[in-house]
């Protein structure tokens, strides 16, 4: 599904962050596959989340890759690696609320 190509980034938080909770407050579809995985649909785009230190309801670390890019009918100019790093900011945003 994915390959060497697609996208990723490592985000760091600040303290341990609920991944899911972060998700329901923005709004922004996903489905859990285990304790530290889930698969989240921002905008058009499909991204793997992988917390990398304990589930993702307590995550410190995460691994985060576009594992398929927007649909480009969208009319959004943005490339995949823009949208992974708009969707990891989302992380960010969420943490401070």
């Amino acid at each position: 599904m994915s390959d060497s190509a697609s996208p990723s980034a490592s985000v760091s938080l600040s303290e341990p962050t609920d991944i899911p909770a972060v998700l329901d407050r923005t709004g922004i579809d996903y489905v859990g596959v285990h304790d530290q995985r889930l698969l989240a649909i921002y905008r058009t785009g499909i991204f793997n989340v992988v917390s990398e230190s304990g589930p993702v309801s307590n995550a410190h670390t995460l691994q985060i890759e576009c594992w398929e890019a927007p649909l480009p009918s969208q009319g959004d100019e943005q490339s995949p690696q823009e949208l992974l790093e708009d969707f990891a900011a989302v992380f960010d945003a969420g943490n401070q609320s």
